[in-house]
């Protein structure tokens, strides 16, 4: 061949060498890319969904698992939406943080994917066995995904046993008779019906107000249940807060033998003191300790009464009170608070406690500081016994 005429190899520039390389830098990139998810829910499925979600669930205080569960929760992400439930569930009984991790990646998840159909959603939410807080949060993803649905549904929720689910059914109820949305005019059994189902203290004062407009009175006491009716002694010494922690004499006989003597009579901060009954005087079903006390500061008080409960039973303490605090049921020690002047409200303070069959015996100390400020005057206290709802219990005899 004649090398004149023979085909030349134009050299490459420079420029198309770094364009070639970087397209393969780009392929090899999404191979990797593709290999790095197909890894991901390899590991995933390696690990099981439920080590992931214990991870998560194992987040501690100062940021104790904190790592872990990180790397948890971006393995949980690549769940498609029809597995959120399973975070859901996760949810219940979880400690605040990891419910909020948990409650985070579930939205993740439905953001990144195919959410789970309305279908599979209500049909999570009725099923009353599974977790109270994840059927609140399908709750909330059915309104966003379908509120006609949604508000359909809420006539029947009332009487939920999640308690988050029933506020949303009872705020639509009050909504309702305040002439919102599909607004009718209530009748005052209609309201009463409501009124029941209420747990929340806000809801259950707003439906109290709605009665009252209609001619109907209702007291926050008989509505809470509170219990008006005590046996008290007092006062003892809260000098420098020194009678917060000690345990003057009917506290000590109560958390040895479970009882109080009421026909006992005890050395107190000004003298002899005996127990002497008092009633709460408003329909608030407060117990005034400055009025019974005669104002008296740095001083403690015990009260006492006795709930009588036709069977054994889970329940619960709820206590409101803006001084310092302490309760015992059956001997046994339920709440302590060591906080003066700060604000109260209905249900406070609330504790889990086991209900014998037949008496149950109550003791309170009531501790009044020192303050001199106009607005740390007040000595008192609300307390009632409820179920686990929030349902408030009536003693057979008070």
């Amino acid at each position: 061949m004649n090398s004149k005429n023979a085909t030349r190899r134009v050299p490459r520039s420079p420029r198309f060498k770094r364009v070639f390389a970087g397209v393969g830098v780009i392929a090899v990139m999404s191979w990797c890319g593709m290999v790095s998810l197909a890894n991901s829910q390899d590991e995933l499925a390696g690990a099981s969904v439920s080590d992931a979600i214990h991870a998560v669930r194992s987040i501690g205080p100062e940021g104790a698992g904190f790592n872990d569960a990180g790397r948890a929760a971006e393995r949980l992400r690549t769940l498609p939406g029809t597995r959120v439930f399973e975070v859901y569930e996760a949810m219940q009984d979880a400690g605040p943080v990891a419910q909020n991790w948990l409650r985070g990646i579930a939205g993740d998840i439905v953001r990144g994917s195919q959410p789970p159909t309305v279908v599979a959603i209500e049909s999570y939410v009725l099923d009353e066995s599974n977790s109270d807080v994840g059927r609140s949060t399908a709750m909330g993803l059915l309104r966003q995904l379908d509120s006609d649905r949604f508000d359909e549904l809420l006539p029947g929720r009332l009487d939920d046993p999640s308690l988050l689910i029933r506020e949303m059914a009872v705020a639509a109820k009050v909504k309702e008779f305040d002439g919102g949305k599909d607004s009718s005019i209530a009748t005052v059994d209609e309201v009463r019906r409501v009124l029941e189902s209420a747990r929340h203290p806000v809801q259950v004062s707003n439906l109290i107000k709605k009665l009252d407009s209609m001619g109907e009175t209702v007291t926050t006491a008989d509505a809470f249940s509170m219990i008006r009716q005590w046996r008290a002694i007092g006062p003892f010494d809260n000098r420098g807060g020194i009678g917060f922690d000690e345990a003057y004499a009917p506290e000590a006989k109560f958390e040895a033998t479970g009882r109080v003597d009421l026909a006992a009579t005890y050395d107190g901060k000004n003298g002899p003191v005996s127990w002497m009954a008092l009633e709460a005087k408003g329909d608030d079903g407060k117990v005034d300790l400055a009025a019974a006390y005669d104002k008296e500061k740095g001083a403690a008080a015990y009260v006492y009464t006795e709930f009588e409960s036709a069977i054994a039973a889970d329940a619960q303490a709820r206590l409101g009170c803006i001084c310092a605090s302490q309760a015992w049921v059956n001997g046994k020690q339920v709440m302590s608070n060591e906080v003066y002047h700060s604000g109260t409200r209905i249900d406070q303070y609330v504790a889990d406690i086991q209900l014998l069959s037949g008496t149950n015996r109550i003791l309170l100390k009531i501790c009044q500081n020192e303050q001199t400020q106009s607005w740390a005057q007040e000595w008192e206290f609300q307390f009632r016994v409820t179920d686990p709802t929030g349902k408030g219990l009536q003693s057979r005899v008070e």
